[in-house]
């Protein structure tokens, strides 16, 4: 029984992480489509607003003041960079962290 819910919490987590990538995808999209003019954001659209919300001030928290390394020209690939970060190291961490839990458990 433990270890059902054990799996469950752990596809739960990696489900999260799945969806909040893709919205860190969506943003950077639209946000390098808002730095070239292609786009303009109205802010107060309650989507736009949303991902604003969840995608605000994470960078700089993460980065801080080395998050001036990553903008080249125009663009910040700094969320690019987190996006990397969320796909292949936050998994494998996660992943580790399941297989320890089990061998606790069994």
């Amino acid at each position: 029984m433990l270890i059902q819910v054990v799996n469950f919490i752990y596809v739960l987590i990696i489900q999260a992480l799945r969806l909040y990538s893709f919205i860190w995808f969506i943003w950077i999209i639209i946000s390098w489509l808002t730095a070239f003019g292609a786009i303009h954001l109205d802010y107060y659209n309650p989507i736009v607003r949303f991902f604003y919300n969840i995608t605000d001030g994470i960078i700089d928290r993460i980065f801080g003041d080395f998050r001036s390394k990553f903008i080249i020209g125009m663009i910040d690939i700094s969320p690019l960079v987190f996006l990397l970060i969320i796909n292949m190291v936050l998994p494998r961490i996660i992943r580790m962290i399941y297989i320890y839990i089990l061998r606790l458990i069994a």
